[in-house]
């Protein structure tokens, strides 16, 4: 497995807690594990063994230089130790009912029984236990002397801030068992190592019993060279490639030093099944688990279940519990390393006081420089938060920016356009406005026309306004206008329209005069010019229909055409429309069809007493 250098360092800015290195340091080899807790999941990332016949590390300062440049190569992680067994003492206390105050006193006392040494300064810790006794209480006790705790730190060069947990063997077992086997009720687990061998009885995962005795794998080797009379090299490939116990290539004499291995095994049962009879009388209930280097001989299981009764397996790759499995040969150091990063129910910690408060220090420091990371972090993204906002604003700005400048020269070409527009149209309103004029005079004629019918009376003058104001106020019948006849349809009389032109250019209003007859009584002819009146103001072709005032009347009808006194005059004025205003911008009409001229009929003053002046009125 390849290991980057960045990520290991980027991987120390982590919290320790979530990062150990577990260390099993024998007197062959050295078993590494480095182990990350992820989200509550435990997970393996390296193992790694060291042989120290094969790196050629003969000295204690060679191997103390080598461990500590592979520590650094993992990021300088925490360090978990684990403290061979023959080194501690774990056992189960027996007490009564106490306090949680007093329990501590207890227990220290029962720890100066335990070591047999009152002057050296003894390093324990306890767990509680389960117990039927409900009169009694039960703690399982851990302890070992200071000085062998550091002897073995400065063998292997740790320094105590590099140590987050010291453990023994036995209770590393006890804690990589209890994960593969939660729900095994009885276990015993032995341990065979290069110098000793290591026995612990766990009961519903809990430990009840733990001892060692100096027979282990080299115990093997060594016999089987004297028996062979050969080195230990050979013995030790002859014991892992060859069934040297079951069948024709059996050692009788090797035989003879298993079953003393195997005798001292016994003893040891034996001894805990006495202080404990309660329990069990052998070792048919429980469940026997085998670990170490020495049970890779060939045929060694068989043996030992056929010749002494004892039916060890394997240690379980399974399991019913969750999370990572150590590659064979690794379980101690596996323990370890639950416990140092809190997965065992059963925790012991053996670590020296100093070695604790450095811990302590360096947990603190490292958890500061994660915070101030944290804090860095949290204060760039709210940075690039404020900058990306920033920038989102000035993009919208200028957005809208480049929007307006758009909209700026939309509405300038437009009115430019509109300008263009507007002259075109103002150079043809004229004659829009000479046509319309046109069209009104035509319609005025219908209905002038259209009021003749069945009454009597005459038309004797029709003229424009312009021309009919225009014209001299001494105008007589010896100055004729020239005569135009227009016939009015169902009637003997006769119009004139007289085609005068504008002397002084005085502002006129559209319209028309009309000058009529009615030989009547004065009566009769005041109704019947109310009438008229009436009928042509209904009309929206006039703004306003009334009689003329003497004083602007003009004398241009032909005399012989008139009867005194019976000859009245009326102003018809035409209703304004668009074309005679000046053009303005209006809006576009909605229909597609084209909207004919707005007519509005605004009332002027009245050109006599007599006359009426119609309301505005708005079409």
């Amino acid at each position: 497995m390849s290991w980057s250098l960045s990520k290991l360092k980027w991987r120390r800015l982590r919290s320790p807690l979530r990062r150990v290195l577990a260390l099993d340091a024998g007197s062959r080899c050295l078993k590494l594990l480095l182990a990350e807790s992820e989200f509550g999941r435990l997970n393996i990332l390296k193992e790694e063994l060291i042989d120290l016949r094969e790196e050629g590390l003969v000295s204690p300062n060679e191997v103390k230089a080598h461990l500590q440049e592979t520590i650094e190569s993992r990021g300088n992680p925490a360090v978990a130790l684990v403290l061979p067994q023959h080194l501690s003492i774990s056992q189960v206390i027996d007490l009564p009912l106490a306090p949680e105050s007093e329990v501590e006193k207890l227990i220290h006392g029962e720890t100066v029984k335990l070591s047999g040494v009152s002057e050296s300064r003894i390093v324990y810790d306890f767990v509680r236990t389960e117990t039927t006794d409900k009169n009694r209480q039960q703690f399982w006790v851990t302890l070992c002397q200071e000085g062998d705790i550091r002897e073995r730190m400065l063998g292997l060069g740790l320094e105590p801030e590099d140590l987050c947990e010291v453990t023994t063997t036995a209770n590393a077992l006890i804690a990589a068992y209890r994960t593969v086997r939660p729900l095994s009720p009885r276990a015993i687990l032995v341990h065979v190592g290069a110098q000793t061998t290591a026995v612990v009885i766990v009961i519903s995962g809990q430990g009840a019993f733990a001892a060692s005795f100096q027979m282990g794998g080299d115990f093997f080797t060594r016999s089987l060279a004297r028996i062979l009379n050969g080195s230990e090299e050979a013995a030790e490939a002859l014991k892992q490639s060859t069934d040297i116990l079951n069948g024709p290539q059996s050692q009788r004499e090797f035989a003879v030093v298993v079953d003393g291995w195997a005798a001292e095994l016994k003893r040891q049962f034996k001894e805990w099944f006495e202080h404990n009879r309660g329990v069990a009388s052998d070792t048919s209930s429980f469940e026997m688990i085998a670990t170490g280097g020495a049970f890779d001989q060939p045929g060694l299981f068989e043996y030992l279940k056929t010749a002494a009764g004892l039916n060890f397996k394997p240690w379980p790759q399974g399991g019913q519990g969750n999370g990572a499995r150590p590659a064979k040969g690794y379980e101690i150091a596996f323990g370890a390393a639950l416990q140092a990063l809190g997965y065992s129910a059963q925790p012991v910690s053996l670590l020296p006081e100093d070695a604790r408060v450095a811990w302590q220090k360096r947990l603190g420091r490292e958890r500061i420089e994660l915070a101030s990371l944290v804090l860095v972090v949290l204060c760039t993204l709210l940075l690039a938060l404020g900058t990306w906002r920033q920038l989102s604003l000035i993009s919208r700005k200028q957005a809208l920016l480049s929007k307006v400048q758009a909209s700026q020269e939309a509405v300038e070409a437009n009115a430019v356009l509109t300008t263009e527009l507007i002259g075109d149209y103002e150079n043809l309103r004229p004659l829009f406005a000479s046509q319309q004029n046109t069209l009104d005079i035509l319609k005025t004629l219908t209905l002038l026309q259209q009021t003749r019918s069945n009454r009597s009376f005459w038309y004797v003058l029709l003229a424009d306004q312009q021309s009919y104001f225009t014209a001299p106020a001494g105008l007589g019948s010896t100055n004729k206008p020239a005569r135009t006849n227009f016939v009015l349809a169902g009637s003997p009389f006769t119009a004139f329209v007289t085609p005068l032109f504008a002397t002084n250019g005085a502002q006129i209003k559209p319209g028309l005069i009309a000058e009529l007859c009615v030989p009547t009584e004065a009566d009769a002819a005041r109704v019947l010019l109310s009438q008229l009146v009436k009928e042509l103001k209904q009309e929206r072709l006039f703004s306003k229909v009334d009689l003329l005032s003497d004083d602007l009347r003009r004398n241009v009808a032909d005399s012989t055409v008139t009867i005194a006194d019976r000859d009245f005059v009326l102003a018809l004025d035409f209703a304004e429309t668009d074309f005679q205003q000046a053009s303005r911008l209006r809006r576009p009409a909605t229909n597609s069809a084209r909207a004919a001229p707005r007519r509005v009929n605004r009332p002027g003053p009245p050109l006599s007493d007599g006359g009426e002046s119609p309301g505005q009125t708005v079409p």
